[in-house]
């Protein structure tokens, strides 16, 4: 009962309806369909006013009276799969959409700001208003778009984050925001496998750093391996992932397979101006050489390399 208000965000029509399924569904199994709650919690009150009858029609009225660019914010922030900042909400629903968030606060169809592990103030729609909002997204025909700039937005904070990482002073910081947006990584990170590899790759490189620190590195190694197999060997891209994909295997225990990446990184960019990947390529390289009993066959054969 307890996960099944919690599922209803509360909400007393909701509940009232789902009430009035218990006896023909049971518990359980009106748990395991709320997936399908406007078609599920129908037929309330006959007497009660249109809008009262059914959850759907409850929410379509609170829906309507907002106008055109609340609607426009409030069918975007479905989007996001967990709470979200009024940056976030200005990245992917335009540079209008933080005053317009507020609104929708004072409407009670976002819940009020708590603060992440980050120290941000997020805001989070109920999960039944999210259901709401994504069939009017689909329907509206704006979820790639909208995708799309989600993607470019965790792109952004994943990059500005691994940059952070790499200073003992934001390391912190960066860690911490990245715990908070987990949830959108993740959605998008699934979102990018299938519609652009290209910031596959760069996802994954630049949250690498943030598994390695929280110790999941090596189970995220075959998604960096795939979009690895997505890049054209010996580009940036690819010697990056590479190179993680080396730090991956370390943490694993095989060394023999930390070397291959490291090895295959230098071979790739022999001939090239120094570079970050070449650097960290050769540091993990004779690391590892060092550590298999070989530390002299780590060195560079020639200046190039």
């Amino acid at each position: 009962m307890a996960r099944l208000v919690a599922r209803l965000d509360g909400m007393p029509l909701a509940i009232e309806l789902a009430a009035a399924r218990v006896e023909a569904l049971g518990v359980a199994q009106l748990l395991d369909r709320l997936d399908d709650r406007f078609g599920l919690l129908v037929a309330g009150d006959r007497l009660a006013a249109d809008r009262q009858r059914s959850l759907a029609a409850t929410v379509e009225w609170s829906y309507r009276l907002l106008d055109e660019d609340e609607r426009r914010v409030f069918r975007a922030v479905p989007v996001f799969p967990a709470g979200f900042t009024l940056e976030a909400a200005e990245a992917v629903a335009g540079a209008g959409a933080g005053p317009t968030v507020l609104r929708l606060v004072d409407c009670s169809l976002l819940s009020p700001p708590r603060v992440g592990p980050d120290g941000r103030s997020r805001y989070v729609m109920l999960e039944t208003l999210r259901a709401y909002g994504a069939v009017l997204l689909a329907q509206a025909g704006e979820q790639p778009e909208l995708a799309a700039a989600l993607a470019g937005y965790a792109l952004g904070v994943a990059e500005e984050a691994a940059a952070g990482l790499e200073m003992s002073a934001g390391e912190l910081a960066a860690a911490c925001r990245l715990d908070a947006e987990a949830a959108t990584m993740r959605q998008v990170l699934v979102w990018a496998m299938v519609h652009d590899a290209a910031t596959g790759l760069r996802l994954t490189v630049a949250l690498a750093p943030w598994w390695l620190l929280r110790g999941r590195l090596a189970a995220r190694s075959p998604l960096l391996r795939e979009t690895a197999g997505r890049a054209p060997p010996g580009s940036d891209g690819w010697c990056a992932a590479q190179v993680w994909l080396g730090q991956a295997a370390l943490v694993s225990a095989d060394p023999a397979g930390a070397l291959g990446h490291f090895t295959a990184v230098r071979d790739a960019v022999a001939g090239r101006p120094a570079s970050r990947v070449l650097a960290d390529c050769l540091r993990g390289r004779s690391g590892t050489l060092a550590n298999l009993g070989r530390p002299g066959s780590g060195w560079p054969r020639n200046a190039a390399r």
